[in-house]
C-alpha cells in the first residue's frame, strides 16, 4: 500500500447539497421540552433529562449484530449497524460517533444556563462512499481499540476499498479520514476501462443551531474555512465560543488510474478556538500526510497509552473484549498523555456519554456530573494519574464559580452544581438536583483524596489549587450541616441522595458519610504543604450522625426509609466500598442483602443504570461469596450493545448511549473487584480472584506513587514486578503473611492467589518544604 498521500483540489466544484438517506446518514433529533416535563419519579435516566426521541424504543443491537473478531482489541462486523451501536473515535478534544453528522468539541456548549447543551459541530468527517463501479462482494466494518482506528474495508471484485477514520492521537485538533484503493490484478485488456471510480459525498447534515457559522476565505493549502460562534453564553458573565473549521474540500469522485496499483486520498478536518491554530494544525497534518507519518505516529501514541496501563483476562473473550472496549472508550473521551507539553488544552470534565454525545437534549447534554470522580475516575487513577489530574482540573479551573455558588445559596466555601458544563455554573434543567443533590461535593473530595493519596503531588496542592478546593469543600459541608441537640450531633436536612427516586430527605446515610471524609481530608491533605486546619472541621466529622438501624443490623438510606422501599441504583452499598467505610462484616452483608431484593421483590431497580451491579459485586467479594459476586457481575454484560461495545445506560437500552458510567462502574468491579485493590492513605492493598472462567488475570502498569507496577495472577500466585520508577518515587515494600519484602525494579516477588497482601512506601511522607 502506497504511503499517505494528500490530494489538494486546485479546481473548486460546485457544492450541492444532497439529502441522502443512506445507512451510512444519520442526524440527530433533539427533544427540547420544557424541565418540568422532563421530570417523573421512577424516570429510569437522571433526573432533569430524558433521551432522543429517536431512541424511545431503546438500542438494542445484541439480537441484530456480532462481533465476528477473536481478538480481545478488535470489535468487527459485516454489516453496518444502527447508529446507536456505532463506535466513536474522539482524543479529548474533539470527538464524533462513526459516521455521525456530528462533531463535538471539548467545552465547547449552547445554550443559556439549563438549556447549555454541546454544540453540535457539522461533521466535515463524515464521507460517505455512496457508488463505485466495481462489483462489491462484502464489507466490514472494524474498531481496533488498540490503535484507535475506524476501518471499513470494502471487498470488491477488482480491488479492495478501505476507509479509516480517526482523531489523531497527537495533532488533537484534527479528525483524519483516509480512503485506500487498492488493486487486485493488473489487467489491461485492450480497450477496457481499468480505471476505478468511487463516488463520495461530505454528508455533513444540517446547518449547525447552535453555531453561526459562515465561510471564511480559503486556506493556505487550498483547504475549506469555516468560523462561527456559538450563538447563546451559558451565563451572562461567559461569552460565546469562537470555533473554527479548516478541513480538505471534497470531490465528486476519486479515481485510481489504471497506471496504479494503489493510491490514498487523506482528508483532514482541523477544528480549533483560533484560526490560526485551526490553520496550523492543518498544515501540519498535511506535512505529515506527505511524508508517511501521519497514522503511523498515531497509532503509537495509543500503542504507548496501552502499554502504560491494561488488563487481560484468558478463556473469557466476551470480558476480554468488555474490558477494552470500556477503556477504550473511556480514554478516547479524555486527553492524551503528555497533551499539557505537547499541544494543550483545558479539559472541561468527561460526561456520561462521553464527548461525542450530548446534542440537544440527549445523552444529558454533554454535562459533567458526579459521574467523572465516582465511577469513570478511579480506574484512569490507577494507570494515568496524569489523565485523572485533568479530570480534577475541571473542577479546579471552576473553583470560583463554585464559591460564588456557595455565597448565593448564603454558604462557605465552594458549592459545585450538580451538572457543570462551560462555565462552572448550574446548568441542570432541574434546579432541585442543584440544591438537593449536594453529595456530588463530597464525591469531589473523595477523587481529590484517592489523587493524593496514589501520587504525593503536592503541587497540585500548591500550586494548582488542589489545597484551595479541599478546604474549600469541607468549609461548605460544615456550612450546610447543623448541630442537632437531641441527637448530640451534626446532621445535614433536606438533600438528594445517589438514589434520585427520594429527593428530599434528612441524613442521607451516603451524604452524611461522604461529607464526613470531606471534612477530614484537610488534615490529610495538610502534611503535604505543611498547611494547618480549623479544628472545627475534624470536630463536626467525629460528631456526625450516621444512620444506623440497630435492630435489623443495617443502614437505613436516610432518616424515614422502610425496608422494601425501591430505589434507583447504588447507594447504601457505596459505603463498603468505594468509601471503605469501617463496619462488622455482618452489616455489611444485611446491607447488600437488604438493597438487592426484600421479601422476594427488588429493591434496587433492575432497570436502573449499569454501574449498579458491579458494586454489588465487590461488596460480595470483599465477604468471600465469588458465587455470588460472579452472578451480580454478569448482569453488566446486558448493557453492552454488540457489535463494538457501545454500552446503554440501562439493560433495556434505554438512556444514554455509550454511557461510560457504566463502563467506570464494570471496570471498577474488574480492577477492586477480582484484583482487591483499596487506595488507602497510606498504603495500596490488593486480593486477587480470578474473574470467570479465567485461567490468567494479568495488570499491566499500575501506577502507585510513581512505580509502574505489572501484576500476573495465575490458578496458585500473583507475580508482582515493579517494571519502572520515577526519579522521585520513593521505595515501596510488600507486606504478606506479615513478612515485609522490598519490591526492587525488575524483580519479581510472589504472593499466593486469594491472599490479602499490601504494598507501602518504604518510608512515610516527610514534607522538606
Amino acid at each position: 500500500m502506497d504511503a499517505d498521500q494528500t490530494v489538494t483540489m486546485a479546481i473548486y466544484t460546485k457544492l450541492v447539497c444532497i439529502i441522502i438517506l443512506i445507512s451510512m446518514t444519520t442526524a440527530y433529533i433533539s427533544d427540547r421540552d420544557d424541565a418540568s416535563d422532563r421530570i417523573a419519579k421512577n424516570f429510569p435516566y437522571k433526573p432533569g433529562h430524558k433521551p432522543d426521541v429517536l431512541r424511545a424504543g431503546g438500542c438494542l443491537c445484541n439480537k441484530k449484530y456480532k462481533d465476528v473478531s477473536s481478538r480481545p482489541d478488535v470489535f468487527e462486523s459485516p454489516e453496518y449497524t444502527d447508529v446507536c451501536c456505532q463506535p466513536t473515535v474522539g482524543n479529548g478534544y474533539i470527538a464524533t460517533v462513526v459516521y455521525s453528522d456530528s462533531i463535538f468539541m471539548n467545552g465547547v456548549y449552547n445554550g443559556k444556563d439549563r438549556t447549555s447543551h454541546r454544540a453540535r459541530i457539522p461533521s466535515t468527517a463524515n464521507i460517505a462512499m455512496t457508488h463505485m463501479d466495481v462489483t462489491v462482494s462484502g464489507n466490514t466494518y472494524r474498531l481496533d481499540t488498540s490503535q484507535g482506528l475506524f476501518t471499513r474495508i470494502i471487498d470488491a471484485d477488482t480491488c479492495t476499498i478501505t476507509q479509516t477514520v480517526y482523531a489523531h492521537q497527537i495533532l488533537t485538533r484534527l479528525l483524519i479520514n483516509k480512503i485506500t484503493i487498492k488493486r487486485k490484478t493488473v489487467l489491461f485488456e485492450e480497450g477496457a476501462a481499468n480505471n476505478i471510480t468511487v463516488t463520495l459525498v461530505n454528508a455533513m447534515g444540517p446547518k449547525s443551531g447552535d453555531i453561526n457559522f459562515s465561510d471564511g476565505s480559503m486556506g493556505l493549502s487550498g483547504e475549506k474555512v469555516m468560523k462561527g460562534n456559538t450563538t447563546e453564553a451559558e451565563t451572562d458573565s461567559s461569552g460565546t465560543i469562537p470555533v473554527y473549521l479548516h478541513w480538505t474540500h471534497l470531490p465528486d469522485t476519486i479515481t485510481l488510474s489504471d497506471s496504479k496499483t494503489s493510491q490514498t486520498w487523506t482528508f483532514i478536518t482541523s477544528i480549533s478556538h483560533t484560526d490560526q491554530e485551526a490553520s496550523d494544525m492543518y498544515e501540519m497534518g498535511i506535512k505529515h500526510a506527505r511524508d508517511g507519518t501521519l497514522t503511523s505516529m498515531h497509532t503509537a501514541a495509543w500503542k504507548d497509552k496501552w502499554s502504560k496501563g491494561h488488563i487481560d483476562v484468558d478463556n473469557n473473550l466476551p470480558l476480554a473484549k468488555a474490558i477494552y472496549g470500556s477503556m477504550y472508550y473511556i480514554m478516547s473521551s479524555l486527553p492524551p498523555l503528555n497533551y499539557t507539553e505537547n499541544y494543550p488544552f483545558q479539559f472541561y470534565g468527561l460526561s456520561p456519554g462521553g464527548l461525542a454525545h450530548g446534542a440537544g437534549n440527549a445523552d444529558y447534554m454533554g454535562h459533567v456530573f458526579w459521574d467523572q470522580a465516582t465511577w469513570m475516575y478511579p480506574p484512569i487513577l490507577m494507570f494515568h494519574p496524569e489523565l485523572a489530574k485533568a479530570m480534577l482540573s475541571c473542577r479546579t479551573v471552576h473553583l470560583d464559580a463554585a464559591k460564588t455558588i456557595a455565597k448565593q445559596a448564603g454558604l462557605k466555601g465552594a458549592k459545585f452544581p450538580w451538572e457543570m458544563a462551560y462555565s462552572g455554573f448550574d446548568v441542570c434543567p432541574a434546579a432541585i438536583y442543584t440544591e438537593k443533590e449536594i453529595h456530588v461535593n463530597g464525591d469531589i473530595a473523595f477523587a481529590t483524596q484517592q489523587y493524593i493519596s496514589a501520587t504525593w503531588d503536592k503541587d497540585f496542592l500548591a500550586k494548582e489549587r488542589g489545597w484551595e478546593m479541599v478546604t474549600g469543600l469541607a468549609d461548605f459541608w460544615a456550612s450546610r450541616s447543623e448541630y442537632d441537640e437531641s441527637k448530640k450531633a451534626y446532621v445535614i436536612k433536606g438533600v438528594m441522595p445517589p438514589d434520585e427516586y427520594h429527593q428530599n430527605v434528612d441524613n442521607s446515610v451516603y451524604t452524611n458519610n461522604i461529607a464526613k471524609i470531606s471534612l477530614n481530608l484537610p488534615t490529610y491533605a495538610a502534611q503535604f504543604i505543611n498547611a494547618t486546619v480549623p479544628k472545627n472541621w475534624t470536630n463536626i466529622a467525629d460528631h456526625m450522625f450516621i444512620l444506623f438501624d440497630e435492630k435489623n443490623q443495617y443502614h437505613p438510606e436516610y432518616e424515614g426509609y422502610t425496608l422494601g422501599t425501591l430505589i434507583k441504583q447504588a447507594d447504601v452499598i457505596l459505603l463498603g466500598f468505594p468509601l471503605m467505610v469501617d463496619m462488622p462484616e455482618q452489616v455489611r452483608k444485611n446491607d447488600l442483602i437488604f438493597y438487592e431484593s426484600y421479601n422476594g421483590k427488588d429493591v434496587t431497580d433492575p432497570n436502573g443504570p449499569a454501574m449498579t451491579w458491579g458494586m454489588f459485586a465487590v461488596g460480595w467479594m470483599d465477604l468471600g461469596n465469588m458465587t455470588k459476586a460472579n452472578e451480580l457481575f454478569e448482569k453488566s454484560f446486558l448493557n453492552i450493545q454488540q457489535p463494538f461495545k457501545v454500552w446503554t445506560e440501562t439493560s433495556s437500552g434505554s438512556g444514554a448511549i455509550n454511557f461510560a458510567t457504566g463502563m467506570g462502574g464494570f471496570l471498577q468491579s474488574v480492577l477492586f473487584g477480582y484484583g482487591g485493590f483499596r487506595l488507602r492513605q497510606d498504603r495500596l492493598d490488593l486480593n486477587f480472584n480470578l474473574p470467570p472462567k479465567s485461567e490468567h488475570f494479568n495488570i499491566t502498569g499500575l501506577n502507585y506513587l510513581g512505580s509502574s507496577i505489572d501484576f500476573k495472577a495465575d490458578s496458585t500466585n500473583v507475580a508482582i514486578t515493579v517494571m519502572s520508577q520515577d526519579s522521585e518515587a520513593p521505595s515501596l515494600d510488600l507486606l504478606s503473611n506479615g513478612v515485609t519484602k522490598a519490591l526492587v525494579i525488575g524483580k519479581t516477588a510472589s504472593i499466593p492467589l486469594k491472599s490479602a497482601a499490601s504494598i507501602k512506601p518504604h518510608t512515610a511522607f516527610q514534607y522538606k518544604g
